[in-house]
C-alpha cells in the first residue's frame, strides 16, 4: 500500500528524478485536445446521469 505522510523534511532520493519520458504521437494528441479544451460535468439529480460538456478554450 502507498501512502504520503505531511512532513517538513526535504524531499530526499538517491534515483536521478530528472528522466524525460518520449510521448507517443497518440499521448500528444491527448494532452493537446485536454490542454485546448474545457470540460464540465453537470449530473441530472432526478435521473442520477452524467452529462459532460466540452467547449474550445
Amino acid at each position: 500500500m502507498n501512502y504520503a505522510c505531511v512532513s517538513n523534511r526535504p524531499f530526499v532520493t538517491r534515483k536521478n528524478l530528472s528522466i524525460k519520458k518520449n510521448l507517443s504521437p497518440e499521448e500528444k494528441d491527448r494532452r493537446e485536445f485536454i490542454r485546448s479544451h474545457k470540460f464540465s460535468v453537470v449530473v441530472d439529480p432526478a435521473t442520477k446521469k452524467a452529462e459532460v460538456k466540452i467547449t474550445k478554450r
